[in-house]
């Protein structure tokens, strides 16, 4: 499931800190145009969703994203695969769209699988 604009920006934050959690207060300080509660919606909406476990620290709440970057990035590109009716011109057109680099990554783990 694709997030939105703040959500993405928040999970970036905790995928930047994915070893430790954060309170709402240390990931406010990323937003000064947000409010304390804005963040904390967010925060809670993400927690909701999955993406994020909520922990209790005292009297406030700490949140660590429950999956990496790379990992919630691969469950999109699996979404939109298996939204195509035909996967396999899916597949082409995506490794034309890919630069060389990539598609010589991609042509190594093919190998190795």
């Amino acid at each position: 499931m694709a997030l939105g604009e703040l959500e993405k920006s928040v999970m970036n934050v905790l995928w930047d800190n994915i070893d430790q959690p954060l309170s709402v207060r240390e990931v406010g300080e990323k937003f000064p145009d947000h409010a304390y509660t804005t963040i904390m919606t967010v925060l809670g909406r993400l927690a909701k969703k999955g993406y994020v476990t909520e922990t209790k620290v005292g009297r406030a709440n700490s949140y660590q994203a429950t999956a990496s970057r790379e990992t919630y990035v691969a469950s999109l590109m699996a979404e939109a695969l298996d939204a195509a009716d035909d996967r396999a011109v899916v597949l082409t057109r995506f490794t034309e769209s890919m630069n060389s680099d990539d598609r010589a990554i991609l042509a190594r783990l093919m190998r190795r699988k």
